[in-house]
């Protein structure tokens, strides 16, 4: 009795292994990636980067969106003007970020005092900052989320309600 329990496990293990021989049949290398035999537009399945994660059914990891480049003083883009009015707004108490506002198509410069940001109990700090465009005289409002070090984390624009009150 005991033997046919062993002889059942033999069996069940060894129909696993032919299984899984199967499958590795089924799957080539491309570019020293394991894939799917079948074309990528047909292959309604995730991709895997090895076997492992086909076998344990993880995915590949996705690339990251790229990243907007960051505007800082030392920017090219800065016209003279720019540089002496950060020069003139920013001191021991005021810090300037440079933003580009995708509504007037403009770089930015939001006076910010620092105790806001630094003496903050939140991590990201939102600050909003209303501006209009010169040319259209269109009113609206940049919120910029700063860490302690007042990098931009993310940034948002939205239109300005004013009360007639």
């Amino acid at each position: 009795m005991e033997s046919d329990k062993n002889s059942d496990k033999k069996e069940k293990n060894h129909k696993k292994i032919e299984s899984k021989k199967q499958d590795e049949v089924k799957l080539k290398k491309v570019d020293g990636k394991i894939a799917d035999s079948k074309p990528k537009e047909l292959n309604d399945q995730p991709d895997y980067s090895t076997k492992e994660h086909k076998d344990l059914d993880i995915p590949s990891v996705p690339e990251p969106p790229k990243k907007k480049d960051k505007i800082s003083i030392n920017s090219p883009d800065l016209t003279p003007d720019v540089l002496k009015r950060i020069k003139k707004i920013e001191s021991p108490d005021m810090k300037v970020v440079l933003v580009n506002c995708d509504r007037c198509k403009a770089v930015i410069l939001i006076p910010i005092p620092k105790n806001v940001v630094i003496e903050s109990e939140l991590p990201v700090v939102p600050v909003s900052y209303v501006h209009k465009n010169l040319e259209k005289k269109d009113l609206h409002c940049i919120t910029i989320h700063l860490d302690h070090d007042f990098d931009i984390r993310r940034q948002r624009i939205s239109d300005v309600v004013i009360s007639s009150d």
